[in-house]
């Protein structure tokens, strides 16, 4: 890491007050200028908390300071205008995911982005026992690959009463689809490449939640099942759930002709042959077995940001325009053409393509 810090802007006060800065001050070698939140009570709360120089409730006084790295954890639907301006000040950008409300916003970020640092903060790619499945799949030890099932449930007793917020709101881009299979869509995307076409479900549960102007209806979908083809031959099923009890949960199995390959929650690998009996794969966990910290009680996700932020910081201060490995907006694209491509068929029925 270069000796001077890296200057950053945090645009949103939800994900970045509770992960992200603990997890920057766990790596070091950054300035945090400030922070931006729509509640600015909250906002200076925060500052207070972790030593930040400066909070507001207008995200453009930070960019005047002219950030190296802007971070963005705003709601979905101020994603776009916020990345726009600061790719505008020069910065490198971390936008959280989704990306944008829909391929059609995403994709003149895309343009605007070319020959810069501009990531989603996927951060499940630097775990190692992800990146060990990921060898273990090129090398061949499955054989031929047949099937991927993903599945993940976040439900927890909270989830049923939770008052509405943005997160409930599908003009904002709210929902389970793009919270959740999101991450999940970018593990196929990762691990097998390109995905050609979908068939989706969404539901919702809770119809309506409480809120300060009396019950409010719930637009947003708090369940998502997809069959997706891959561009490969390969057919993968993902399923994921806001509501229903068994979480945290989180999995994927990867079929192929010489066995199946499992990886649950994480941090548990297993290979198991066609007719042998299933095997422990060891993998060196790193830091990403680090459980001390407030990042760490984000669970995997937490546990893997200050490994990404360390090397997201290190491409920034280096001046790079890439960082091999981590999702790029252009993947972030192709991630929002199959929630599209998801969500057209839940209102259509049938297949459709992720173009």
């Amino acid at each position: 890491m270069a000796s001077t810090p890296v200057k950053i802007a945090l645009l949103g006060n939800g994900f970045a007050a509770r992960v992200q800065l603990p997890a920057l001050r766990k790596v070091g070698g950054n300035e945090v200028l400030g922070i931006a939140g729509r509640d600015p009570e909250r906002a200076r709360a925060t500052a207070e908390r972790f030593g930040l120089p400066r909070s507001t409730s207008d995200y453009r006084e930070l960019l005047d300071l002219k950030p190296d790295l802007v971070i963005v954890t705003t709601p979905v639907d101020l994603h776009a205008p916020m990345v726009r301006d600061a790719l505008e000040v020069g910065a490198a950008v971390l936008c959280e995911k989704p990306f944008a409300m829909s391929a059609a916003e995403a994709e003149p970020l895309v343009q605007a982005a070319e020959g810069r640092l501009a990531l989603i903060d996927h951060q499940l790619r630097w775990n190692p026992y992800r990146k060990k499945l990921d060898e273990l799949v090129r090398s061949g030890t499955l054989g031929d690959l047949w099937h991927v099932r993903v599945q993940a449930a976040w439900g927890q007793p909270q989830h049923l009463t939770r008052p509405h917020t943005w997160w409930y709101e599908k003009e904002r881009g709210g929902g389970i689809l793009g919270a959740g299979a999101s991450h999940l869509v970018d593990m196929l995307l990762f691990h097998f490449g390109a995905i050609d076409r979908v068939q989706g479900r969404l539901l919702t549960y809770v119809k309506e939640r409480p809120s300060d102007d009396g019950p409010k209806a719930v637009t947003a979908d708090e369940h998502a099942s997809l069959w997706l083809d891959l561009a490969s031959g390969v057919r993968a099923t993902l399923d994921t759930d806001l509501i229903l009890p068994g979480g945290p949960f989180l999995m994927m199995e990867v079929w192929g002709s010489q066995g199946v390959l499992r990886l649950e929650n994480e941090v548990r690998l297993t290979h198991t042959p066609h007719g042998g009996e299933m095997q422990g794969i060891a993998v060196d966990p790193g830091e990403f077995a680090d459980t001390e910290g407030e990042h760490a009680s984000y669970g995997a996700f937490g546990r893997a940001e200050p490994m990404f932020l360390r090397d997201v910081l290190a491409a920034v201060a280096e001046g790079r325009s890439e960082l091999p490995g981590a999702a790029t907006f252009a993947d972030g694209l192709a991630c929002m053409r199959v929630l599209d491509a998801a969500r057209a068929s839940d209102e259509q029925g049938g297949w459709v393509a992720c173009s």
